[in-house]
């Protein structure tokens, strides 16, 4: 086998919420004066719809891949509209041999995290923050298996990255960041003016996430 399957799914848990409520008794028949009145008990009070906060468009759940579209690298991950998101990084170098290892050297890491401090900047633009990352491996870790050497790496395109920014498919490709375009799928293709696919800037890195 010259390549290794990583897992990339991450549950998504939902919550329900149940409410209960309690019953009232009638006041005696008998009673001379006016029954006060009752205070409303938490079923008979008017529902507030829950609101969306630090939630992600409709779109989501988004398979994203960081990749230049030469080599044998890439990052991918899919993200959650709660802002979870779990993946995987891998580079074959197959002509990185030794004893024990004929077919080559592979470079991956497994992870998973979330993004919080979600804020909707404009029409196609959302605001996020890196709240945590988890990687599976130890980095720098090695380990031969089926003639291939493993080395454990960071999960590339997004370590050291803390303020990132998702673009709608609408999004006008005018102003954008020069570097987060180099990894834009459509670079060389002719620009219509908009992205045309969903798009994860890390900031700080200048590395950028696309959907294909």
């Amino acid at each position: 086998m010259k390549t290794k399957k990583l897992l990339q799914l991450l549950a998504l848990c939902l919550v329900l919420l149940t409410g209960c409520g309690a019953t009232q008794t009638e006041p005696p028949a008998q009673a001379q004066e006016p029954a006060a009145e009752q205070p409303q008990t938490p079923a008979e009070q008017p529902e507030v719809p829950a609101q969306e906060a630090d939630i992600l468009p409709d779109a989501l759940p988004l398979d994203l891949t960081f990749a230049s579209g030469a080599g044998a690298w890439c990052t991918g991950l899919t993200l959650e509209r709660d802002g979870s998101f779990a993946g995987a990084y891998h580079d074959s170098e197959m002509g990185d041999q030794g004893e024990g290892y004929p077919n080559g050297s592979c470079y991956i890491s497994t992870f998973s995290g979330k993004f919080g401090d979600i804020r909707q900047v404009d029409g196609h633009t959302w605001a996020m923050s890196m709240e945590e990352l988890t990687v599976q491996e130890t980095p720098g870790e090695e380990w031969i298996e089926e003639g291939i050497r493993y080395i454990a790496a960071e999960a590339y395109g997004l370590e050291e990255g803390t303020e990132f920014l998702l673009y709608s498919p609408e999004t006008p490709t005018e102003g954008l960041d020069e570097e987060f375009l180099t990894w834009w799928p459509r670079w060389n293709v002719e620009d219509t003016g908009t992205l045309n696919c969903w798009g994860l800037w890390n900031q700080e890195m200048g590395h950028g996430f696309f959907t294909y």
